[in-house]
């Protein structure tokens, strides 16, 4: 058993996990997401006629009042972290929450007045001080849910469970983060599940299949999708196995992962899509290609640890090859035609979502080859 299989002691409530730069790059890498959320797409600007950033709306959408709160409770949370670690021993002096509050319910502030002045010089942005008072009072949420006594348990209990299941190797912490992102992808269900491109591409092959020209057990549609899904799922069951802690099966943790997924995508179409298209998912080639997948896995992840990074990343590669070669990539327009959301915020989830899924087998490669080069000598090589 190598490196990787140190297990955290069983008293997590007293005793403080050595801090590193895990949690200041999860906060970079979230004030990017919501740079990209607040000015994409990063076009047209313009001379502003106007500022409303200070005139209060004639008419106030609760709904986008939430999505703002929930938007920046992940950022204050992160940013409590980093000052104050939630697994440390509560005393008198981080006890005193409000200094850490004001702190962080200023960031939120200064980020969020700071995106929306920069939308007046955009088309289409409208600027209200609704939105950055919302932002700030997510941030100052996301604070209090993760310092007080119940958000240390709650953390606690998550810290616990990573180092149960998964291993304690420098790059895991990373890998947790892709997996986070991934099921955050999946929230939209007009990405296909493990397949390129948007849902609005197969409305071509579901006219052909309705007027009875193809069918979607047709070798030419059937075996490129089935290919490209195969090789994608067992490139994530690969990724997956990496990041497993030696002493547990990675299959059962697979499939509780492609579940969530799984789940969310179906329960966001439900929400979102018109009723035609919630059977998309469940398609013969879908079907067929993560079951395919999974088998791959079953004889793949008893390699050793190096190995596994190894194929691994062939699958990422090959399966994103294969994914781009069969899938046709529709306009965000056409995409959002299939959507019957009418609460707004619509284009940006879309598009910030497609992003993260485009995105992700590059940072899962790059990963993987840290991992494969890293383990290259035989003292630092896994033997599981």
């Amino acid at each position: 058993m190598g490196a990787d299989a140190r297990i955290m002691p069983a008293n997590l409530d007293t005793q403080l996990v050595p801090e590193s730069k895990f949690v200041r790059w999860a906060i970079s890498a979230y004030v990017l997401i919501l740079v990209y959320a607040s000015l994409a797409p990063f076009v047209g600007w313009q001379q502003p006629r106007g500022i409303t950033l200070l005139d209060w709306p004639r008419y106030i959408t609760y709904f986008d009042v939430l999505i703002n709160i929930a938007a920046y409770t992940p950022l204050g949370a992160l940013i409590a972290a980093h000052l104050q670690h939630p697994l440390k021993p509560v005393t008198e002096k981080n006890r005193r929450w409000l200094p850490i509050i004001g702190v962080v319910a200023a960031t939120g502030f200064i980020l969020s007045f700071s995106l929306e002045f920069l939308q007046a010089f955009l088309p289409g942005r409208v600027s209200s001080p609704v939105d950055f008072l919302a932002n700030t009072v997510g941030a100052a949420l996301g604070t209090v849910l993760t310092l007080t006594p119940k958000g240390r348990q709650v953390t606690s209990w998550l810290v616990s469970l990573r180092h149960q299941y998964f291993s304690d190797a420098p790059a895991t912490d990373w890998g947790i983060l892709l997996l986070v992102l991934w099921v955050v992808a999946q929230l939209n269900p007009a990405i296909p599940f493990f397949e390129a491109g948007m849902l609005a591409e197969h409305a071509i092959s579901a006219t052909l299949i309705a007027s009875g020209t193809a069918t979607p057990y047709d070798p030419l549609t059937l075996l490129p999708q089935v290919v490209g899904i195969a090789l994608n799922v067992a490139a994530f069951a690969m990724f997956v196995s990496v990041l497993t802690h030696p002493d547990q099966l990675s299959l059962p943790q697979v499939v509780v992962i492609l579940a969530v997924g799984f789940v969310a995508k179906l329960t966001m179409a439900s929400l979102l899509l018109k009723v035609p298209q919630l059977v998309s998912s469940l398609a013969p080639a879908t079907v067929i290609g993560v079951t395919s997948g999974l088998l791959m896995h079953l004889i793949f992840s008893k390699l050793r640890y190096r190995w596994r990074a190894f194929w691994a990343a062939l699958f990422v590669f090959a399966g994103g090859v294969v994914a781009k070669l069969v899938s046709v990539y529709a306009a965000l327009d056409q995409a959002l035609g299939l959507f019957s959301w009418s609460y707004g915020q619509l284009a940006n989830f879309a598009s910030l979502t497609r992003w993260i899924n485009e995105i992700w087998p590059l940072a899962a490669l790059v990963l993987l080859a840290v991992v494969f080069v890293s383990t290259s000598s035989p003292t630092n090589s896994e033997s599981t």
